[in-house]
């Protein structure tokens, strides 16, 4: 099979099936705060302490998978084997996670530590081999460009089925079972579960890799890490990437707090003397619950960031990527300010801004991907040597520590504004969650812009690349071939 050959649409939409199923569970970690307060039953702070301590433990993980998984080749490639052999243990720990046992509070605590640690580590070793396999896919920038699209748009149908109904997928399941929402939540989980398994062995059977390093012979791992670390292009998409999942996920994770206790009122059922909180407005006559408000929310920007992406990949073609993504960071950050200025009876608009916003920023993952296979190829130009695993891992380390702030910062911001869950807040309270909703996001959106100035590889770079590299390859075939 040739290196340059064409994929199939099945290839593509096999590669992208893997991102679907991992995001049926990142969802949910991006969620992670939502669902240790408000259904497990621990602190804010104590949630943000723990998700940010796991995380930072997981990340230094992700260069060992990655480094293994360059230099460990099977008769199924180098990255295809750590899907097929991790999936079962991933979705295994992955319920249990989500599973909310009968202890007490320290004892909770002690089990969050556990099941959130092994997870994470258990989903490192199935998504760095992944996501190293799209630069060995194959060596065609274009058709690198277009897998990408592909797994961004499924990428974004599992964030949509995740952390876009995840709520109303409990509610419903506790309404119809007559269960707790601690025991919906796990049933929601093994769901995604089942579902992961499933798709991910649809990635695996269905993809193959294409690209094999110029020379053959055995990389050290310090002079990999070295030629990493002395990377520019590399540190400045790593700082962005991290900036932008940042920026993403505060928004996001925010989301539940905004809907229940921004745009919704606590209230006490005369009938059943039941704590509820209700939205004051309503949505084309129909009364409206804060889980489906962000359910609305969250749906409907997955929805829409999947239209971005189609759209987007021609603004890419004419502008470039870097000049592209520093355009959506400015947009979005100009509609995050405006949910400062709206009012919460409007729930109509308050779903309209959120499209446009995730229409503006939902697609800057595409590009971010796209550019990580760019790095790979202008590091082997430059050095002689392709890591494509370790390169990338750290693309999975910027998705982790994105999500390991966007998750440990609001936390850390609720409870410094006296936030207790399920309980009537002050107005001073939700006038700080409304504030911390618009402006915390921000904080990704100065630091991604700033890192971006200092990424310098253009598309002529790029089609230059490929062009050394092909050469590379066709001469050390033909050097090949007289040596035999």
């Amino acid at each position: 099979m040739e290196n340059n050959q064409k994929l199939s649409i099945v290839e593509k939409v096999a590669y992208g099936a893997g991102d679907l199923a991992c995001n049926l569970f990142w969802g949910l970690i991006c969620m992670a705060t939502a669902f240790y307060t408000e259904y497990f039953g621990i602190t804010a702070a104590a949630a943000g302490t723990m998700i940010f301590i796991v995380s930072c433990i997981d990340i230094a993980f992700d260069v060992i998978i990655g480094a293994i998984a360059d230099r460990k080749k099977t008769k199924w490639g180098r990255f295809r084997p750590w899907i097929l052999y991790g999936v079962i243990p991933f979705c295994v720990i992955g319920f249990f996670t989500f599973y909310t046992p009968d202890f007490a509070e320290g004892g909770k605590i002690v089990y969050a530590y556990a099941t959130f640690l092994l997870f994470r580590l258990m989903y490192s070793v199935v998504n760095v081999p992944y996501g190293a396999l799209m630069g060995v896919i194959s060596k065609d920038p274009q058709e690198r460009t277009d897998v990408s699209a592909y797994r961004n748009v499924e990428a974004q149908i599992g964030c949509l089925l995740s952390y876009g109904f995840v709520f109303t997928i409990v509610r419903a399941i506790q309404d119809n079972f007559n269960c707790s929402g601690q025991q919906a939540f796990s049933y929601t989980a093994l769901i995604y579960a089942i579902a992961a398994f499933l798709l991910l062995m649809f990635t695996f059977y269905f993809t193959r890799e294409r690209v094999e390093p110029v020379k053959q012979e055995k990389n050290e791992l310090s002079d990999d890490v070295k030629d990493l670390l002395s990377n520019r292009p590399w540190i400045a998409l790593s700082v962005a990437g991290i900036a932008m999942l940042f920026f993403v996920f505060v928004h996001n994770g925010l989301v539940p707090y905004y809907a229940k206790y921004c745009l919704a009122e606590y209230t006490v059922d005369p009938a059943t003397g039941e704590e509820v909180f209700n939205v004051t407005g309503s949505l084309f006559g129909v009364k409206l619950t804060w889980e489906l408000v962000s359910t609305l929310l969250l749906a409907l920007g997955s929805v829409f960031t999947i239209i971005g992406t189609l759209i987007i990949q021609v603004i890419v073609k004419k502008f470039g990527k870097k000049p592209t993504w520093l355009g959506c960071f400015i947009l979005a950050s100009i509609l995050s300010v405006c949910f400062m200025f709206l009012d919460k009876d409007n729930v109509a608009s308050v779903i309209i801004l959120n499209i446009i916003f995730t229409l503006c920023i939902g697609p800057s993952g595409f590009i971010m991907w796209s550019m990580y296979a760019d790095v790979a190829d202008n590091a082997e130009v430059e050095t002689g040597r392709r890591a494509t695993g370790l390169i990338y891992s750290s693309a999975t380390m910027a998705q982790k520590l994105g999500t390991a702030f966007a998750n440990a910062v609001p936390a850390f911001a609720l409870a410094g504004i006296g936030f207790v869950a399920n309980t009537q807040l002050s107005q001073d309270t939700v006038s700080s969650l409304n504030k911390i909703f618009a402006l915390l996001p921000l904080i990704g959106a100065v630091i991604g812009i700033l890192a971006l100035f200092f990424y310098n590889i253009d598309e002529a770079k790029i089609e230059k690349n490929a062009k050394i590299l092909e050469e590379r390859r066709r001469d050390a075939a033909n050097g090949a071939e007289t040596a035999e």
